[in-house]
């Protein structure tokens, strides 16, 4: 068969070989096996494949053929008018090169074949529709490898058929990694809403931020209306621990900027913006080449009820820095953060009116537990010491961090009822005689009555603390009051709280006695165990004893005045 019988065979063969390229919807693969068959039919001893990106106007180095050495520069960008490529990319036509070592257009300092002494070269531009996709290089090819017309039509017609499927390739990669993204961005935002402790959120937000951008380090700054001033709370990154708790004043800097505007920045190069503020990275020994910011803006939050609504407003900004891969920030990246900083924003602001809910809690409670100190200046400090010993008793339980919550408040209204017994009852010096004691003992009851009459029992927070105030008198033989319970009747607060109630009753001063030593009253509680007292909750004081998380009035004042 001659030569020229072979041609369309040879034809035929290489564009099946194509179709079966064309099949891959993997993009390297697709880019890899094109570039293998190109090196095929010219004889070339190496070659390479860029990809335009029309975006930055660069050319993406994606595949290497006959270099080891030149692998390593993969992934690597150059403007996209650099080298023989960039000219093959302008000139939108292939060309043959004879020398090119000595060709001044070509790119020596990027040494993508480093180790080979090259000679020919033949580069082809890649373009759909007039608009460019790529270049392919291949060198040391003979120089008859494209004499006839037939090779350079069959480069043309191998070439326009798969760089319609390595766009198709391109766009599906970018599609798949889009939604990889958009699937990480939700399930980032339900995640920020399973915690409002705000140190933990905001480091969630921040690490968060550094996996989806791709970012080495992100921060958040917080506006301190107090000193008029910017705080770093929190920042992500391998440099967090050294950088936390930085200030920057208010309007100072790219972040003060975008705090004081409202608006998003992106600055790939910092040391060319005058808002720079260069003092923080020399405070934290970070070097921020690249700055994404965007304002945390907190939207109008309905709260119901009389509390009626919180106007919306910026509580602070959040950057990310220096991407990863030494590009840009994108388009994308600037929405993806934009998205997140937005649900952030509003997480954090339900974090903080939860955090001034809490406070305002704990202060109404201690206000209450002050009244009856008031009261009762004999008892002064009981309710927060019972409430101290019942929560490390729960510890030694192993009591869940709400159980403890809600044994911290519990115990420290056990004795609320007493606002309701006679100041003459409460601070008679001596002992009490049957009546009296007889309404000393309906102090429970009144207790349970102060939750109630107040509403204060539909509150989640206070579900299981009527069992402390009700039952704290009661023992497990049913000799206890005000109701007569046995045993597992009584609750595991109303257990806790007796034993803790005890002990810092024997332990404290009285008008009518001095302290107990604490190995007597240890030794009563444990002669009382089982009949008085639950063993399990004694045991766990005596333990909580011995680690040091118990201490008596008087050792309490004695660490104080220390």
């Amino acid at each position: 068969m001659t030569n020229r019988e072979m041609r369309p065979q040879r034809f035929l063969e290489i564009i099946q070989r194509a179709n079966q390229i064309a099949a891959s919807t993997q993009l390297d693969d697709l880019l890899d096996r094109l570039l293998d068959l190109i090196i095929e039919i010219t004889a070339s001893e190496a070659g390479t494949l860029y990809l335009y990106d029309a975006t930055t106007d660069e050319l993406i180095f994606k595949v290497v053929k006959g270099s080891p050495a030149g692998e390593a520069l993969i992934g690597r960008r150059l403007p996209a008018n650099t080298g023989l490529a960039g000219y093959a990319l302008q000139h939108r036509q292939p060309f043959f090169v004879e020398d090119v070592a000595n060709d001044p257009r070509w790119y020596r300092s990027f040494g993508e074949m480093g180790e080979l002494t090259l000679h020919t070269m033949f580069c082809i531009p890649l373009m759909l529709r007039a608009e460019p996709v790529g270049v392919v290089q291949v060198f040391n090819l003979p120089s008859t490898s494209l004499d006839g017309q037939d090779e350079m039509l069959l480069l043309e017609v191998l070439t326009s058929r798969l760089v319609t499927e390595i766009e198709k390739a391109r766009l599906l990669e970018e599609t798949r990694r889009r939604e990889l993204r958009q699937q990480a961005l939700v399930e980032i935002i339900s995640q920020l809403t399973t915690t409002l402790e705000r140190d933990e959120l905001l480091r969630r937000i921040m690490n968060y931020a550094c996996e989806l951008l791709a970012v080495e380090a992100a921060s958040i700054w917080l506006i301190d209306h107090k000193q008029n001033d910017l705080v770093l709370h929190i920042a992500g990154g391998k440099d967090q621990d050294r950088v936390e708790s930085l200030r920057v004043p208010r309007g100072q800097g790219i972040i003060g900027y975008v705090i004081e505007t409202g608006e998003t920045v992106v600055v790939n190069d910092v040391q060319r913006d005058h808002r720079f503020y260069k003092r923080l990275d020399q405070q934290s020994g970070f070097q921020t080449r690249a700055i994404l910011c965007v304002p945390l803006r907190a939207p109008r939050i309905v709260l119901g009820g009389e509390r009626g609504e919180v106007e919306g407003r910026i509580i602070g900004g959040a950057q990310a820095l220096n991407p990863r891969n030494g590009q840009p920030f994108s388009a994308e990246d600037i929405t993806l953060f934009q998205t997140l900083a937005s649900q952030a924003a509003t997480v954090i602001r339900l974090a903080e009116l939860y955090r001034e809910t809490d406070s305002l809690f704990t202060r109404m409670i201690e206000a209450i537990t002050g009244a009856i100190d008031l009261k009762d200046p004999y008892t002064r400090g009981h309710s927060q010491r019972v409430s101290d010993f019942s929560v490390a008793i729960g510890q030694e339980l192993g009591l869940s961090h709400e159980q403890l919550y809600q044994l911290r408040i519990a115990s420290k209204l056990h004795d609320v009822g007493k606002i309701r017994v006679p100041d003459h009852i409460l601070k008679k010096p001596g002992r009490l005689d049957d009546n009296e004691f007889a309404e000393m003992r309906q102090h429970p009851v009144y207790g349970l009555e102060f939750l109630r009459d107040n509403g204060l029992l539909e509150l989640d927070l206070l579900r299981e603390s009527w069992t402390a105030l009700a039952q704290h008198h009661e023992r497990l033989d049913g000799r206890g009051y005000p109701f007569g319970l046995k045993g597992e009747d009584i609750s595991l607060f109303g257990r806790i709280v007796a034993v803790a109630d005890v002990f810092d009753a024997l332990t404290s001063h009285r008008p009518y006695r001095p302290p107990m030593p604490v190995e007597e009253a240890l030794e009563l509680l444990q002669r009382g165990a089982g009949t008085e007292f639950d063993p399990i909750c004694v045991e766990a004081l005596i333990r909580a004893r011995s680690r040091g998380t118990i201490l008596t009035q008087d050792e309490r004042e004695k660490v104080a005045t220390a």
